[in-house]
């Protein structure tokens, strides 16, 4: 399964780089995010070589959410397709399998940059640089001046509050679920997400993340966040990197809901 998945992530990443930095028409969808040609070649892509493994998939661009499913591909075809658009390289193709709920494979594919992330829950993970192979291993220790993803698009003003009760340093941005591969290495530390998402934002990313010993963390609940959803949207979460726990942030700011 994780074979198919890397090799749809590649193959549809090569199709979104023939319409990179070129002018396209973008339409935009219900939610107001925007649509281009190269969200929908992927989505063709993807859609064609996981159907191969007779597992529904549910992906962004699609129609059916297979909501009664109990295992289904998870499928953001082009995700930060404002990056994409505003060509800052941080675009990536999501591929996650979900089984009753839990994310048990996750394909992270940053074509620009030719990074390609792999994490199986459990089991392995592996960060590729295609230019050559190397797996690595969770070994950062925490840091003494903490490091904080942002995005660059989506803003809330809890974060500024978040900042200020847990000393954070830096404030990184990042697009996309780029976000998870950079905590699973270790080059940032923690990522609140005070704002919607859709669950195939994030379940590519909660593999890879988790696999190499961090957590995605449902704020509600303080406890992995899961997936089947109504309307498949997630609430907020913070995801943070190995060896943190939970236990070493103020998350008392964060618990009320959206807004």
């Amino acid at each position: 399964m994780t074979s198919i998945a890397v090799d749809a992530a590649k193959k549809a990443g090569q199709a979104i780089l023939t319409y990179y930095r070129k002018e396209l028409p973008v339409e935009q969808k219900n939610d107001g995010s925007p649509l281009t040609l190269a969200d929908q070649a992927s989505h063709s892509i993807i859609s064609v070589l996981l159907a191969e493994t007779g597992i529904p998939v549910v992906s962004e661009e699609g129609v059916e959410l297979h909501m009664s499913a109990e295992r289904y591909w998870l499928v953001d075809p082009l995700d930060g397709t404002k990056d994409f658009l505003a060509a800052n390289d941080e675009f990536t193709v999501n591929i996650a399998l979900i089984e009753n709920e839990r994310v048990i494979i996750g394909v992270l594919y940053a074509p620009a940059l030719d990074e390609l992330y792999v994490g199986i829950p459990g089991d392995s993970f592996l960060s590729v640089k295609l230019q050559g192979i190397a797996a690595v291993y969770p070994s950062t220790p925490k840091s003494t001046e903490p490091r904080m993803a942002i995005s660059r698009f989506h803003d809330h003003s809890d974060a500024a509050l978040f900042v200020a009760a847990n000393q954070v340093k830096e404030c990184i941005p990042v697009g996309s679920a780029l976000k998870f591969g950079r905590l699973s290495i270790g080059a940032i530390d923690v990522y609140p997400r005070l704002v919607g998402t859709s669950e195939w934002d994030t379940a590519a990313g909660q593999a890879i993340l988790e696999a190499s010993g961090g957590h995605v963390l449902d704020l509600d609940k303080k406890e992995p966040m899961l997936y089947g959803k109504a309307n498949r949207r997630n609430g907020r979460f913070i995801a943070f990197r190995w060896p943190y726990k939970a236990s070493d942030f103020d998350l008392t700011i964060l618990k009320r809901e959206n807004s």
